[in-house]
This record gives C-alpha cells, structure tokens and sequence, in this order.
C-alpha cells in the first residue's frame, strides 16, 4: 500500500500536478484503500492550519505588500545606491543589500524575488550588466527572505517542531548576514573580472544624508518588528499585526505613496498568497500523517542511523537530500514533510532543534534558486526576460556561495548560535 502511495505521488509530480493537490490526493487515495475512516482527512487538514503561529503569515504578507506599495523598498535601494553604488559591481551589490533588507521587511522570497526584479533587474541591463547576470543576482539573493526574520518559514517551522520562534529569529540574523556576505563576496569578485563599473558621480555627502532622511521611517520598520520580538514586547504573530498598522501610518501618511484606492488590492492580493501557503500547509499534514501512519520517520531515523551516527555525516546526507527535494519542491511542503521525518534523527544526536531550523531553511532558500523548479529562479527569469538555462548558468559561482555558506552554519555553528548560547 505505501509503495503505492509513493508511486501515485511521484506519478502526479512529474505531470506537473501542483504540489498541494499531489500529496492532498495521494493522502485521500491511500486513506481510502487503507479502510482508514474518511473523516481522517477533515481533521488532518484543519488541524494543519489550526496553529496559532501561522496566523502571522497573513500579516508578514499584507505588510510586505503594504510597505512596496508604500515606497519604503525603493528608499533603501536608494541610500544603500548612495553609500556602495560607486564601488565596482555596485549596482549589484546594491541589490543585493536591497534583497536583504526587503527580506526583513516581507518575510517571503518570492515577494522580495518580485519587487525587486522589478526595479533592479532593468536597472542593471541599463548600466551594462549582462542580462543573465543579473536576473541570476536576484534569483539568488531574493531567497533570503525565508532566512532573515520576520520570515514565514520559521514560523512554520516553530509550529512544527515546537522550537521557540524568538530563537528561531535570533539565530535567523547572523545566518542571513553570513548568506548575504558570500553572495556579495562572489558577486563583487564576478563584476570586477567583467568589468562592470559603478557609478561616475563623486561621493557627496549631502547626498547621503538626504537618502538617509527620506529613508529613515524604512529603516524603523525592522527595528520595530523585531525588537518587539527580542525585547518581549509583542510576540511574532503581534509584530505582523504591527507591521500592517506601521506600512499603513508610513506609506499612506508620511510617504503619502499608498492610495486608498490601492489599498483593496494590496488585501485581496495578500489573501490570495496567503490561501495558497495554508492550503500547501494543510495537504502537508495530511501527508505527514500517513509518513507517520507508516512509521516511515522510525524507518528513516533507523536506516541514517545504520549509515552512520556521526552527526558530521548525518547532517551531510541530511542537506543534500534537502538541496535535492529543494530543487524540485515548494518550501512550505517540504517543510511540513521533511521537518516530521528528520527532527528525530537530529535529536537523537543531540543536535539543537534550533540549529536544525536554521539548517533546514537555508536548505529550503538555496532550493528557490536551483534549477529546474526553483520558485525564485522561475520568477525572475520571466521578470528578467532571460531564458532559464542561461540564468542558472550564471548561478553557478553563486549557488556554490550559498552552500559554503550553509556548510558553515552547518559545522560551524557558533556563528549562528551565539546569540543563545553566549560569549562564553
């Protein structure tokens, strides 16, 4: 029966099927055949999407939205242009600071994907820069989104494993400074052997405290969301509701960039986006339920386990079988099912949840931007207008960034973990 299960699933799967709808009527289809009471499935979805923490998933999303609408995206992109556009690649550079900040601001990497491929991507072809490169620059910054908090993909992932979202946040911020850096380190190095020069006007001073006034209320906007969180303030789910209240007060009234006639939009638009991640969320428990129905994660712990119980090895098999489902699955689905299967094996090894978190959604980010399905791969090469074959090639040194990367929050930990576990 389960070989069954499997095949139906990997069978709608490469027949393009969405992901939500493969593993929602795999789910069904096995349940039926199993003799399993059918009101199995009503309780599994509902009780999928009844978490109190996914309740922040709607906010984070209306007020990344709200805040694009409103004009705070293109303020920072224009004081970080200020500070670092002169330097070699610096419009580069410059999107990727925007993708970070952004990131912070919406929670999502498709939202941030979009937004700024938008602005940046033309920006970039305007000043020399090859096409490809820089549809390649936003597909592989934008994912940072789902690594810097306020980010979605904890708070999926602290609903799951019952790992505290404040830490999941805190240790969020150096893992997502640590990604940003290796992708500014790669790209600087890409755009010095090409050539690609920064800007002719001479540094004024004048001109930078100017960007820094007009983006001064931008630049509050993660400071109050998160320091809220980290001070105890408000709870994650509560900052996305001051999120909303904040981009409404600062682009409506001090921006005066969002209409009121905008506003209908910008909520049918975040329900949209937000039906369809608790719809992937509720198939998703549904699946995990017959994983666990079968006893597939004691299967999975026992067969890493016999490999090996070293846990440099487990969490090597660990993140590539990750990095493979990433370039072939939705993040949230692959959270809901992979997060179940391995958090066991992790936390027979003693490995801290929180860590496991932070491994798991770097995983997830770097998928966005693997070929063939990568989310943020998809939606900037159609926002650059570049063919996909030649955005992934000019990923290569990119990609390679990111893993580095994800190899040192993996071995490395300390770097990620200090905020937890101290100086000492």
């Amino acid at each position: 029966m389960v070989t069954l299960f499997f095949a139906l699933t990997i069978v709608l799967f490469l027949l393009g099927v969405p992901m939500a709808i493969t593993i929602g009527f795999s789910s069904i289809v096995y349940i039926l055949l199993a003799d399993i009471n059918p009101m199995i499935v009503v309780q599994r979805l509902f009780t999928g999407a009844d978490v109190s923490a996914l309740m922040a998933i709607p906010f984070f999303i209306l007020a990344g939205n709200l805040m694009l609408t409103g004009g705070l995206a293109q303020r920072i992109l224009d004081l970080a242009n200020s500070l670092i556009g002169r330097m070699t690649g610096g419009l580069a550079l410059v999107t990727i600071l925007g993708c970070m900040f952004f990131a912070a601001i919406s929670g999502s990497s498709i939202a941030t994907a979009a937004a700024l491929g938008t602005l940046m991507i033309p920006a970039m072809v305007d000043k020399g820069y090859g096409r490809g490169f820089a549809t390649a620059i936003v597909s592989n910054a934008s994912p940072m989104g789902v690594i810097i908090p306020p980010s979605i993909s904890l708070i999926i992932y602290g609903s799951l494993s019952g790992a505290s979202i404040s830490d999941l946040y805190l240790v969020g911020v150096p893992a997502g400074l640590i990604v940003g850096i290796s992708l500014l380190i790669v790209v600087y190095l890409i755009s010095r052997k090409r050539g690609y020069k920064g800007t002719d006007e001479p540094f004024k001073f004048s001109d930078f405290l100017r960007a820094f006034r007009r983006s001064l209320w931008a630049l509050g906007t993660p400071i109050i969301l998160l320091g809220g969180v980290f001070l105890g303030i408000v709870t994650p789910t509560e900052s996305g509701v001051v999120a909303v209240v904040y981009a409404i007060i600062v682009g409506m009234f001090i921006y005066r960039e969002l209409k009121l006639k905008d506003v209908w939009g910008i909520f049918l638009d975040s329900a949209k986006s937000t039906a369809i991640i608790m719809f992937i969320i509720a198939n998703a428990a549904l699946f995990a339920y017959i994983l666990a129905y079968e006893n597939i994660p004691t299967a999975i712990v026992s067969s890493v386990l016999s490999i090996s119980e070293n846990p440099i090895i487990v969490l090597l098999l660990i993140n590539i079988i990750l990095l493979i489902f990433g370039a072939f699955m939705d993040t949230m689905a692959i959270l809901v099912i992979v997060v179940p299967m391995f958090l066991p094996v992790i936390t027979a090894m003693g490995v801290d949840p929180v860590l496991f978190g932070i491994i798991v959604v770097v995983n997830t980010a770097i998928g966005m931007a693997t070929p063939p399905f990568g989310a943020t791969l998809l939606i900037s090469s159609n926002l650059g207008k570049s063919p996909l074959v030649t955005v992934a090639r000019e990923s290569g040194w990119m990609l390679f960034a990111l893993i580095v990367a994800l190899l040192l929050i993996t071995y490395v930990p300390y770097l990620v973990m200090f905020p937890l576990w101290g100086f000492g």
